[in-house]
């Protein structure tokens, strides 16, 4: 019997071993497919106002965007359980090292639905350096809403919604940098 169970438990890891090998594989798959279609963001027909977004730092200290005034400002709506966030999240890193040390531009990467906890782990297993925060649903003002993921949006140094994205996006392509610098700029 004792021979017979350990035979079970070999078989079993190897199995469990094997699905989760297949599993991250298919995963790396479909994050490849997607950063392969990324597209260029969207400029806003009209400038919107922009809303007042509530969001708290992963150590729960609150947060406005109207705190952002006088700063171009990238906000990246993702999440850790969405696959298009994942994949572009790449480009939203490359993006911010290339602004880091800049103080006209703020970057604000907000989890929705995740704990300060697995933002902080997602953050340190992929070597992120961005600025995470998190925010619970309830906290999107109704012009943010969107039904996709990631969404960012960006907002010109007088408040001003001037671009938005829904869906993965290539933000490490010069024309972006351009962009941004010409919001700079005004």
């Amino acid at each position: 019997m004792g021979k017979l169970l350990k035979r079970v438990v070999l078989v079993l890891a190897v199995l469990v071993v094997a699905v989760a090998a297949v599993a991250w594989a298919g995963f790396r798959f479909v994050e490849a497919r997607i950063a392969a279609k990324m597209e260029p963001p969207r400029l806003v027909a009209e400038p919107e106002p922009a809303s007042d977004l509530a969001y708290r730092t992963l150590d729960g200290q609150p947060q406005q965007l109207s705190s952002a005034r006088g700063k171009v400002v990238f906000v990246d709506l993702w999440g850790t359980w969405c696959i298009q966030c994942v994949a572009e999240m790449p480009t939203v890193q490359k993006l911010y090292e290339h602004y880091r040390n800049d103080a006209q531009v703020q970057f604000l990467v907000i989890s929705r639905l995740d704990s300060p906890a697995s933002v902080r782990r997602y953050a340190q297993r992929n070597h992120y350096t961005l600025p995470f925060y998190v925010m619970e649903d309830d906290d999107i003002p109704a012009s943010m809403r969107l039904n996709q993921y990631p969404s960012t949006f960006l907002y010109a140094k007088d408040g001003t919604l001037v671009a938005k994205h829904t869906g993965a996006a290539d933000w490490s392509a010069p024309g972006v940098i351009a962009f941004i610098d010409g919001l700079k700029a005004r």
